[in-house]
């Protein structure tokens, strides 16, 4: 099975760098997304997912707009639960914005790597049974880095996420794996070419 996964656009965040509760898409973050979308619809993939938080449903819906193709979402691809990271030392609050995934979520009222990535790998099962059973050859998928990263991992033998093993994702960058080969899944770069224009 091939699968393309995409990476959401840039969420809103506080002045703190953290992402807002529940937050949506800035312009930015809506331009990236529907560049990412423009991609997926040419892959014209048999059917899409998301998780059900707003910055992947809402990079997921200019996906839906461009087909009428109904997005499923699967809850236990969630990007990794943080807790109560607001409240956080601001020592702590810098390290999260900068992408660690190593900080004691837990004590926050989160849950640890070790949790997450089985929780992932949970949701990433039950895609791939939905798509097994419904016939699906090609599917994409609108999801957090931390999901993607773990089903890479997944996919290449490894039961936990361990950021570290690759270069920040860009938001609105993608991925395609194919469940069938035993290949390693990351080539070494993410696909970003389709936001070229962004930055011309």
């Amino acid at each position: 099975m091939i699968i393309h996964l995409v990476r959401h656009g840039l969420p809103k965040v506080g002045s703190d760098g953290l992402y807002l509760p529940n937050a949506g898409l800035p312009d930015l973050g809506h331009r990236q997304a529907s560049l990412a979308a423009g991609k997926i619809v040419r892959l014209k993939p048999d059917a899409s997912f998301t998780s059900d938080v707003p910055r992947a449903i809402e990079s997921a819906a200019h996906f839906e707009q461009a087909t009428s193709q109904n997005v499923q979402q699967i809850p236990n691809l969630a990007e990794l639960k943080t807790g109560n990271i607001w409240d956080a030392p601001d020592s702590i609050k810098k390290r999260i914005a900068k992408g660690d995934y190593h900080v004691d979520f837990k004590s926050m009222g989160g849950e640890t790597i070790t949790e997450f990535s089985h929780r992932a790998i949970e949701g990433f099962s039950e895609l791939l049974h939905i798509a097994s059973t419904s016939g699906l050859n090609r599917i994409a998928a609108f999801l957090h880095e931390g999901v993607i990263g773990t089903i890479i991992d997944h996919l290449e033998g490894r039961s936990t996420f361990d950021p570290k093993r690759r270069a920040t994702m860009p938001y609105g960058a993608l991925i395609t794996v194919d469940t069938e080969t035993n290949a390693p899944h990351f080539p070494g770069y993410w696909e970003t070419d389709h936001l070229d224009e962004l930055t011309s």
